[in-house]
């Protein structure tokens, strides 16, 4: 079956007739439909600049691209506003005959290349969930997309490192900001493990601080969760097993997803073990605890229940 094409706003303006024909261009180069997504409305956005400015596309020089970037900064834009987003871009146009040649010739987008060996390594080396590649996967692009042309990476300090953290975490909540520096470490192990950069620089990337809800989290009170237990019908079979899942939850402390992942064939009854299946593909044999066999029974009340009331 062929690509899907990427559904987007109608272009308007000088770059108008060689919309259709760039989709195409990035689909058969086999960038993925959210990337073509993005620098389609990326050509839609430049057209349009040009159609404001009464320019046509013969008037897209090198400077005339600086300009259209810098009124992207100026009205507020945090992304897509590098020289390096549109190399891409210039290079289909330039190749076409819609705008001048340009000399020395734009080089490719490094930021797009480093990316997809990050999200190689993420997924092959790693074998993380696509949720969180595409979260770590934004993070870089943020970060790369902030480097000088052509990224010099051999030149990346902790000093570079902090400047950009300095710049992305007050525009953030704490919450947000915790969830940037979680996500720059594996960008910058991944950078040294292939050799772009000569020291790992993850140690430079420090916590954030949050004086609030500073005290540790409280469990539940043994009643609370003898309540839970006896919410739960074990006179029917989808009783007695949501009974065993709180009990995992309360012995062994799984995570909700860990519990859910458990398969029949990870129970091994006569030795009272468990496989657990965390993250990245970690695995983990548990001691099972006798009150998750014998009270998913019919049984009124178990020793865990005595002990909890």
């Amino acid at each position: 079956m062929g690509r899907a094409r990427v559904r987007v706003q109608a272009v308007r303006g000088p770059l108008a007739p060689w919309a259709a024909g760039f989709e195409s261009w990035l689909a058969a180069r086999g960038y993925a439909p959210r990337s073509v997504y993005h620098r389609v409305c990326l050509l839609s956005s430049l057209s349009r600049w040009l159609e404001r400015e009464g320019l046509s596309a013969g008037d897209l020089t090198d400077e005339g691209a600086e300009r259209f970037l810098d009124a992207r900064r100026a009205a507020g834009r945090r992304t897509w506003v590098s020289s390096r987003c549109l190399a891409l871009l210039l290079e289909y146009l330039r190749e076409v005959g819609a705008v001048p040649e340009s000399m020395p010739a734009v080089a490719g987008d490094a930021v797009d290349e480093l990316l997809e060996r990050y999200r190689e390594y993420l997924v092959l080396e790693r074998g993380l969930a696509s949720r969180t590649i595409v979260e770590y996967q934004r993070t870089a692009q943020l970060f790369l997309e902030q480097r000088p042309a052509g990224l010099e990476l051999e030149r990346l300090t902790a000093a570079d490192v902090s400047g950009f953290l300095a710049r992305e975490c007050p525009r953030r909540t704490v919450p947000g900001a915790r969830h940037l520096v979680s996500d720059l470490r594996p960008l910058l192990r991944y950078l040294h493990v292939a050799g772009l950069i000569e020291m790992p620089l993850a140690w430079a990337v420090p916590g954030v601080a949050d004086l609030r809800d500073r005290s540790l989290p409280r469990g539940l009170e043994p009643k609370v969760v003898a309540r839970l237990l006896a919410s739960c019908d074990r006179r029917r079979t989808v009783g007695r097993r949501d009974y065993a899942i709180v009990l995992l939850l309360v012995r062994l402390g799984l995570r909700a997803a860990e519990v859910a992942a458990i398969e029949l064939e990870d129970l091994d009854w006569r030795r009272g073990e468990i496989l657990i299946r965390g993250k990245r593909n970690r695995h983990d044999l548990l001691p099972l605890p006798t009150v998750v066999s014998y009270c998913t029974s019919r049984a009124p009340v178990c020793g865990f229940c005595v002990d909890v009331a």
